[in-house]
């Protein structure tokens, strides 16, 4: 297993009811052959009052991705995003974006089920969506759309 590493930063994308379309930090403990042992950056266990350790399939792990914002574009209707909130990245569609400083964001699955959810944030919690594909050795990422110029 030579694309992930003890220490890497990752992250596991959500797979339970109530959690689809949704990244949380973590930090790579050990690797095993089909899974890894992960650390959350956020999510702290109740009963410890500790981080939360997990094992994780592989297929529900991607590295942290890049830092995405280009000082040149600017987040517009139609973006592909993911928004900061409950300890995580939720991702989303920019429906609105003429609020000062926050943008106006859909979420047709945040729920795992039919729900549909909007919700109001500011720029700083919002980054565009990525996705990874293998190549060779390493990781290659491209947006799903491009923001708009300023």
């Amino acid at each position: 297993m030579d694309l992930y590493k003890v220490g890497m930063r990752v992250e596991v994308v959500g797979h339970s009811d109530g959690f689809w379309n949704s990244y949380y930090g973590a930090q790579v403990l050990r690797v095993d052959r089909t899974k890894l042992r992960v650390r959350y950056e956020q999510i702290v266990d109740e009963d410890y009052g500790e981080y939360t350790v997990e094992d994780v399939d592989l297929k529900h792990i991607r590295p942290y991705p890049p830092k995405s914002f280009d000082i040149n574009y600017r987040l517009t209707v139609g973006d592909d995003v993911e928004v900061y909130d409950r300890d995580g990245w939720w991702r989303g569609e920019v429906v609105f974006d003429e609020l000062d400083d926050e943008l106006m964001v859909y979420f047709s699955y945040m729920a795992g089920d039919d729900t549909e959810e909007f919700g109001t944030f500011p720029y700083d919690d919002v980054r565009i969506h990525q996705e990874v594909k293998q190549v060779g050795k390493g990781f290659a990422w491209s947006h799903v759309k491009v923001a708009g110029p300023k």
